[in-house]
């Protein structure tokens, strides 16, 4: 009889052990952070400092910079764009908890832009960021190189999870200096 008792009480641990794993995953995923969307709070050409810059092959022209100080210049989605002018979204995330840290991804269209290390042409370059809940934000295509400088539309799409959150397009064409 003790025999079999104790073959119950090593069976009810397993069942509560199994119920504690499988609670675990859903009390962490209804505390994951949750984005509902995005409010864009300006569109146009910024300026900003850039404070890493690095080697992205997803990125046609080879470049992935994170920057700061970001400064609003001129309003609006048809830009003359020159060496280092930067086009883009300032805008805050929506959702909660507030402060959350999350994972976005941006996504641009764009005309053709030969990549210097594949030499081959790209039409869509993305990039992943960390952004903060409620906080405000910027996304921003920077002209880099004399062969970024290509004239026409420019799409930049702020993702999370596959999603769209925002998008907005642009006209570009090329200052002759």
């Amino acid at each position: 009889m003790l025999k079999h008792f104790v073959v119950l009480i090593a069976a009810a641990a397993l069942v509560l052990l199994s119920a504690a794993g499988q609670a675990a995953p859903q009390a962490a995923a209804a505390k994951a952070p949750q984005v509902t969307g995005a409010k864009v709070l300006a569109t146009g050409v910024f300026s900003s400092l850039v404070a890493t810059r690095e080697y992205a092959p997803s990125v046609a022209d080879g470049i992935r910079d994170s920057a700061r100080a970001f400064v609003l210049l001129r309003r609006g989605t048809i830009v003359e764009a020159g060496l280092e002018t930067g086009i883009g979204l300032r805008y805050q995330l929506l959702g909660h908890p507030k402060g959350a840290r999350v994972l976005v991804d941006v996504v641009v269209r764009h005309p053709a832009i030969v990549n210097p290390d594949t030499q081959m042409p790209m039409t869509m370059s993305t990039a992943r960021y960390e952004r903060v809940i409620g906080e405000v934000e910027h996304s921003v295509w920077s002209f880099d190189t004399p062969g970024d400088l290509v004239p026409g539309e420019y799409v930049i799409e702020i993702q999370h999870k596959g999603r769209v959150l925002a998008r907005e397009v642009f006209r570009v064409s090329v200052r002759e200096d």
